[in-house]
C-alpha cells in the first residue's frame, strides 16, 4: 500500500502487510483472552451484572483486537483513536461499575496508545492513561497501593512499547539513509563515468578525424606519407579503446606527461605549432590527474574551435598550487577580453569545473587579452578531495 499524502506513517512504511506481521499481530491477540476468561470464571454475582460484565470484557476484547489489526493493515489514524477511546471507556466502566480488579485492563489501554498515539506524545499519552487509571480505581474504592500497583503496569507497559516504536521508525530512518547515500553513490560515479568518457573519446576522435583527413589529401599525390597517417590513425584508435576499457574498469588515473606528449602529437597533425614548457614536480595523483584533463580539454578545443597556428601549454607548480594554461592565437570565443565563459560552456568544460572544484580549484577560460583562447586551471597541491562537485 502506498502512503497517502499527508499522512505519517509512524509505525510502519505503508507497504503491504507481510505473513511474520500477521503472526505478531497473532501473538499480541493471545493475551486478551485473559479479560473474557476472567469474567467467565466470576461467581457470586447476580446473573444480569456477571453477563453485563462478560458482554464489556468480550467487546474490550473486540475493541483490542479491531485495533491491532487496524495497525498491522493500515494507519487509519482517526479509526485507531476512535477505537482506543473506545477501548478506554470500556476499561472504565468495568473497573468502575464492576470490580476495581478489572484495572489491570489499563495495561492493554497503555500498550495500545503507545502506538497509535504521536510519536512526539507517545509517553505522555501513556501517562494519561495512567491517571485515568488511577481515577477509576479510586473511584471504585481500591486504595492507593493497587492504583499505584495498576499504574506502574501501564507505564511500564507503555514504556517499553513506545521505546519499541521509537526503535523501529529510526531502524526505518536509517535504512532510508542508506539507500538516499547509495544512490547518491550511483549518481557521482555516473557523472564521473560520463566525464572521463567524454574527455577521452573528444580528444581521441578529434585526432583521428583530422589524420584521416590529412590522409585523404596526401592520397592522391603522397600514397606512402598516406598509409603513415592512417596507421597512426589506427594506433590512436587502438589507444582510444584501451583507454575506455581502463575508465570502464575504474583504473585509469592520466598521467601530466602522457597527456603532453599527447597533446603536441594532436596539435601538430592539425597543422599547429605547439610549444610545451613545464616544470618538474612531483604532484599527488589526483592533483596531477586534474591538470592531465585539463591538457586533453585544452588541446581538443584548440584543435576544434581555434583556427589558431599556434598553442603554448604551460605548467607551473609551486609550494602552495599547481596550475596550467593553454593558450593560442585563435578567434578566441567572440567575446571582449576579461569575459570568461566561467558559467557557461560545453560538457568538457563543465566536466573540468567539476574536477577542479572537487580539490578547491578554480578554472578560467575565455578570450585572452592579447587575443586567442586561455583556458587556465590551478589547483592547491595538498587540498585533497572534499567531495564537492562543479556549479
Amino acid at each position: 500500500m502506498s502512503p497517502r499524502p499527508g499522512m505519517a506513517y509512524d509505525w510502519h512504511d505503508g507497504r503491504r502487510p507481510s505473513p511474520g506481521r500477521y503472526a505478531a499481530g497473532l501473538v499480541w491477540l493471545g493475551f486478551i483472552l485473559a479479560p473474557i476468561v476472567d469474567a467467565l470464571g466470576r461467581t457470586g454475582q447476580a446473573a444480569p451484572r456477571h453477563w453485563l460484565a462478560v458482554a464489556a470484557a468480550v467487546a474490550f476484547s473486540a475493541v483490542y483486537i479491531a485495533l491491532v489489526l487496524n495497525w498491522i493493515n493500515d494507519d487509519r489514524r482517526l479509526l485507531s483513536y476512535s477505537l482506543g477511546l473506545l477501548q478506554l471507556a470500556l476499561a472504565v466502566a468495568l473497573t468502575v461499575g464492576d470490580n476495581v480488579s478489572w484495572g489491570y485492563l489499563f495495561c492493554y489501554c497503555g500498550a495500545c496508545v503507545a502506538i497509535i498515539a504521536p510519536q512526539s506524545i507517545g509517553f505522555l499519552a501513556v501517562l494519561a492513561c495512567a491517571g485515568i487509571q488511577i481515577g477509576a480505581t479510586e473511584i471504585a474504592g481500591g486504595g492507593l497501593g493497587t492504583s499505584l500497583g495498576f499504574a506502574a503496569s501501564v507505564v511500564g507497559v507503555g514504556l517499553l512499547l513506545t521505546l519499541m516504536r521509537d526503535l523501529r521508525i529510526r531502524n526505518r530512518e536509517l535504512a532510508q539513509a542508506r539507500a538516499e547515500l547509495a544512490r547518491a553513490a550511483v549518481a557521482a560515479e555516473r557523472e564521473r563515468f560520463a566525464r572521463d568518457l567524454h574527455d577521452l573519446l573528444g580528444h581521441s576522435l578529434s585526432v583521428i578525424a583530422i589524420k584521416a583527413e590529412l590522409a585523404g589529401r596526401l592520397l592522391p599525390g603522397s600514397p606512402e606519407r598516406a598509409a603513415v597517417e592512417l596507421g597512426e590513425v589506427e594506433g590512436v584508435a587502438r589507444q582510444a579503446l584501451s583507454e575506455v576499457r581502463q575508465a570502464v574498469s575504474g583504473y585509469r588515473q592520466p598521467t601530466l606527461a602522457d597527456e603532453l606528449e599527447g597533446a603536441r602529437v594532436a596539435l601538430s597533425a592539425a597543422g599547429i605549432d605547439a610549444s610545451i614548457d613545464r616544470e618538474s614536480i612531483a604532484l599527488d595523483p589526483e592533483v596531477e590527474a586534474v591538470l592531465a584533463w585539463t591538457v586533453r580539454e585544452g588541446a581538443t578545443n584548440v584543435i576544434r574551435h581555434s583556427r589558431a597556428s599556434h598553442c603554448s601549454v604551460t605548467v607551473r607548480a609551486g609550494d602552495s598550487d599547481a596550475g596550467v594554461e593553454v593558450l593560442d592565437d585563435g578567434i578566441g570565443n567572440g567575446r571582449a577580453p576579461g569575459i570568461r565563459d566561467n558559467d557557461v560552456g560545453g560538457n568538457g568544460l563543465t566536466g573540468l569545473r567539476e574536477r577542479a572544484a572537487s580539490l578547491r580549484g578554480r578554472i578560467e577560460a575565455g578570450t585572452a587579452p592579447g587575443g586567442g583562447y586561455r583556458l587556465a586551471v590551478s589547483v592547491p597541491v595538498s587540498s585533497g578531495v572534499t567531495g564537492g562537485g562543479g556549479r
